[in-house]
This record gives C-alpha cells, sequence and structure tokens, in this order.
C-alpha cells in the first residue's frame, strides 16, 4: 500500500513540473488584469503587448478603453455588450485589422461574471487566430494568440488561462 500512495506521489509531482510553464512573466496590463507571456512583452502601440515563444507562437494582450476611443462609458456599454449587434461590431473591427484573417463569428458568453467573446480564425499563411476578449467597465481586454499550422497549443492554452482579475 505505501508502494502505492509513493507512485502516486511521485506521478503528480512529475505531471505537476511536465505542465508547469517556467520562465513565463507576469504582465500587469493595468490595475485590473495581468497574464503571462513566455518572454517580456514589447508594447506594440499603446495599450498592446506581443511576445513570442520558441516555436514561433505570438502572444497578444490589448487593452481597449472605449470612454477613449468611442466616447462610450460603462453605463452606456452595459445594455449593449452581450448583443449579437455589438459582437458583430467587434468582429467588423477586427477584420478591418486584420483584413487577411477569415474569423469566425464572436461567441458570447460570461467568464468570471464579465461578458467575454471568442472567435478563432486562420489567415492565407494557415495561422491560426485565437481571441477571447472580455470587459470590465469601460474596458474590453483581449488575450489573443497567433500559431503557426502543426503547433502545438499547449501554450495558447497556458497563455489563456493566466489571465488574473484583481479587485
Amino acid at each position: 500500500m505505501k508502494k502505492i500512495y509513493a507512485l502516486v506521489i511521485t506521478l503528480l509531482i512529475t505531471a505537476g513540473i511536465v505542465n508547469a510553464q517556467d520562465g513565463w512573466v507576469t504582465h500587469k496590463g493595468d490595475n485590473r488584469v495581468s497574464v503571462k507571456f513566455p518572454t517580456d512583452p514589447k508594447e506594440l502601440v499603446p495599450g498592446s503587448f506581443i511576445a513570442s515563444d520558441k516555436d514561433s507562437i505570438a502572444y497578444i494582450f490589448t487593452i481597449v478603453d472605449f470612454v477613449q476611443v468611442a466616447g462610450i462609458d460603462s453605463v452606456a456599454l452595459a445594455p449593449i455588450k452581450a448583443t449579437p449587434e455589438f459582437a458583430a461590431q467587434l468582429k467588423t473591427g477586427m477584420n478591418q485589422s486584420l483584413p487577411d484573417v477569415n474569423l469566425e463569428d464572436f461567441s458570447i458568453s460570461t467568464w468570471k461574471g464579465f461578458t467575454s467573446y471568442h472567435s478563432t480564425g486562420t489567415d492565407s499563411k494557415k495561422k491560426n487566430y485565437d481571441l477571447f476578449m472580455f470587459i470590465i467597465g469601460n474596458k474590453l481586454y483581449s488575450v489573443s494568440t497567433i500559431i503557426p499550422e502543426g503547433v502545438s497549443t499547449k501554450g495558447r492554452e497556458f497563455f489563456s488561462n493566466s489571465i488574473q482579475i484583481s479587485n
């Protein structure tokens, strides 16, 4: 019986070590949300950060303040953010900034109590895009990956699961 317990403990420790993502760094986007990147991210434009790993996966974290970009505060956003029309507008905006990407319609759901959106797509170079966005107050937070065809999605899953919300 002791050998079985020892084996189980050894397996759990080994599984934890194998699944750990060593070297990932926490990036605090603002006072509410942080996410882990495989390396220190670079700021592309204000509020948008990117890093890549050894498998050429691009990890992107973006914060959009609707008050600054569209003059919409959280009160005006509340009744429309969970509507298909709003999700369609998000898709249209993404299509304008990513014209070579064929995105699926955004699915709307709730994540940790916040309205969230998810979509996937591909481009002409056969790269796979995964976009996850959620709204807190008047800000849209986006966690996205661009993965070359045939590359494992393990990093994407770790990146998406590393999102931390502070009060």
